[in-house]
């Protein structure tokens, strides 16, 4: 006689951490106190400043750093909704397309994610100039592209067989197909995928600007390295880890709205 398998009972979430909101700040305050704590057992600013010596490097010149900042969020917010916009109409009409033009095309697309970034990268300011945010949003679009595409046409072609046939026999049409099947099927694969793609385009406006620009997070990095100022080199990537941190979390805001039905979602509250 088969013995029936209990479900693994969730472990209780302590009060503190109830919440993603508040689990991320517990996170930033542990990594900054354990952050604070080994650079001055380390003791070499130069090489490792402490948080508070990066504070105290914003203190100086506020406007400075949120302008570049500001610059360089526009960069990354314009590259992510571009990317992921083309990647999604890649992916849907990836399904329509013959089996072998689809094979072909995911052969193609491979072959270019093959190819270091950084080279890509460097041929897009090249091409579309150092002047301006849009070389950088280009490249942080590329970046998001790359990391989502895949993933979201596996999503959208791994659908039930059974309801793709009850909806074949309905003689529904493809719109209809994608809207009230494939999507919602999908929506757990894509928005894992998203919150890849808006790390990805933190990384790609940052590539953008250290090979060209005059503002932005990654000119400020060049230019503190250039004087040997590492208080503000980090400081620049803090920021970057803030704009991520922001779109990340409203990614997952829209996640817990559309997809809080998901297993993976119930979870985790």
């Amino acid at each position: 006689m088969a013995r029936a398998i209990r479900p693994t009972p969730s472990k209780p979430t302590p009060a503190l951490l109830q919440g993603e909101g508040m689990r991320w700040l517990v996170f930033a305050v542990v990594s900054l106190g354990v952050w604070e704590l080994g650079a001055r057992l380390y003791n070499a600013p130069f090489l490792l400043p402490t948080p508070s010596r990066i504070l105290q490097e914003f203190l100086k010149t506020p406007n400075l750093v949120l302008q570049n900042a500001w610059v360089t969020a526009q960069e990354i917010v314009l590259g992510f909704v571009l990317g992921a916009l083309i990647a999604h109409l890649a992916a849907v009409l990836l399904i329509v397309l013959p089996k072998w033009l689809e094979d072909f095309i995911f052969r193609l697309v491979s072959t270019l994610n093959s190819i270091p970034f950084v080279a890509l990268a460097s041929l897009v300011v090249v091409w579309l100039g150092v002047n301006g945010i849009g070389s950088k949003v280009a490249i942080a679009g590329l970046y998001t592209f790359f990391a989502l595409v895949y993933f979201v046409h596996k999503g959208l072609v791994s659908t039930d067989t059974g309801k793709e046939e009850l909806l074949t026999s309905y003689n529904v049409s493809f719109a209809q197909r994608v809207r009230f099947l494939k999507l919602p099927s999908a929506l757990p694969i894509i928005f894992t995928s998203l919150k890849g793609g808006a790390m990805a385009a933190v990384n790609g406006a940052i590539v953008g600007e250290l090979f060209g620009a005059f503002q932005g997070l990654g000119f400020m990095i060049l230019d503190s390295r250039y004087v040997g100022n590492t208080a503000r080199v980090f400081l620049a990537a803090v920021c970057c880890t803030l704009v991520g941190w922001l779109l990340l979390g409203l990614l997952t805001a829209l996640e817990r709205r559309w997809v809080g039905w998901h297993l993976e979602m119930t979870r985790q509250r």
